[in-house]
């Protein structure tokens, strides 16, 4: 884990839920928020932090996050999350190459460089 998630998961831990904004704002060093929304998103699919959303004023909705108990856990030294790595998901059909691309018998005509 990143250094800066350790830090996002100290700031949620002491002060409660907080927007992407509050904790790049909180956490020492010049972070930027979008640095910090993108390690939320992985803490979130480690099931280290979980995000929910807020009516500020109607027509305005902010997200906010906080730790959930696993998080509170890793903090203490209880769970490593090293050990829980998600599955990699299938690929869709438009990212995957024609059966063609990945024959080897185009190869055998390609001379090694001397």
């Amino acid at each position: 884990m990143a250094q800066l998630d350790e830090h996002i998961l100290e700031r949620l831990a002491a002060d409660g839920d907080a927007t992407a904004w509050e904790i790049a704002f909180d956490v020492t060093g010049s972070v930027s928020r979008d640095r910090v929304r993108s390690r939320l998103g992985v803490l979130a699919n480690a099931d280290l932090v979980d995000r929910y959303s807020r009516t500020i004023v109607p027509e305005r909705v902010e997200s906010y996050w906080r730790i959930t108990t696993w998080g509170e856990q890793y903090l203490s030294g209880d769970v490593d999350p090293s050990l829980d790595r998600p599955l990699p998901g299938p690929r869709p059909p438009y990212a995957m190459r024609p059966r063609r691309w990945t024959s080897t018998s185009s190869m055998s005509s390609v001379q090694p460089r001397k």
